[in-house]
């Protein structure tokens, strides 16, 4: 089987600033794998090591996005890609892009996303994705509980219950947190692959959207410590306080 994974690569923090054109700058932030990303990528090498094939780490950006896809081959990805898309952070466009860069590679079988990124945080990248190859999908999943080389069986953590499901293949499937922690590459392939070539090619999508404006979001207040002679008087000031603000 022929797995692809998206990976994306988002600041460690939201203590991000705005520029004049309403553009994010996340300079001096550390970039870090995408958390849900991270559970894509474990759930993807979960189903190759149980049916066999390949898996392609693939991430839109620029050349500082390759350290994050040196790390999923340490974690086991077999290939990597990066498409590099002027038009990356808008949703559809960078939808658009990654499927034209994965017709270039040849369509895999299954093609894995996160749920949602934690900068943007739209959701909306697998769906639309799934949308373009004309493809079923299947959104927050938490586990993958069959495989073969024909369909999947996930199921999915929904509000109010869980639901598992069987979709043929192809498709699109997005991971929520699952039960499943992603692993930690060995020291060994760390290094093996700290300098391994990644690919590139240039993919292109059309913007849907404009950004009209942005704002940072608000600091947030700082904590408070409830005095009192002893617990229960700790806990009687806390209950007040609460009512007062309207909180119970």
């Amino acid at each position: 089987m022929r797995i692809a994974v998206c990976l994306k690569q988002v600041p460690r923090d939201n203590t991000v600033a705005i520029t004049p054109t309403k553009a994010i700058d996340a300079s001096g932030i550390e970039p870090i794998l995408n958390l849900f990303d991270e559970y894509a990528l474990e759930a993807a090498l979960q189903i190759n090591d149980d049916v066999g094939g390949d898996v392609l780490a693939v991430s839109l950006g620029d050349g500082e996005v390759v350290d994050q896809l040196r790390r999923a081959l340490a974690m086991g990805a077999t290939e990597a890609l990066l498409v590099e898309s002027a038009d990356a952070s808008d949703v559809y466009a960078a939808a658009q892009a990654m499927a034209e860069a994965l017709r270039s590679q040849g369509l895999p079988d299954v093609v894995v996303c996160g749920r949602n990124s934690t900068d943007h945080e739209s959701g909306a990248f697998a769906p639309m994705l799934a949308r373009i190859l004309g493809w079923p999908q299947v959104t927050y999943v938490a586990k993958v509980v069959g495989k073969s080389a024909t369909h999947l069986e996930l199921e999915r953590h929904l509000e109010d219950e869980v639901e598992t499901v069987r979709v043929a293949l192809p498709a699109v499937i997005s991971i929520s947190k699952g039960d499943v922690e992603p692993r930690y590459p060995s020291l060994l392939r760390v290094r093996k692959f700290a300098k391994a070539d990644v690919p590139t090619l240039t993919a292109g999508g059309t913007a849907s959207t404009t950004v009209l404006d942005r704002v940072p979001p608000p600091a947030r207040k700082g904590g408070e410590i409830i005095a009192g002679a002893d617990t229960a008087a700790k806990v009687a000031a806390l209950v007040d306080r609460l009512i007062a603000d309207q909180a119970l």
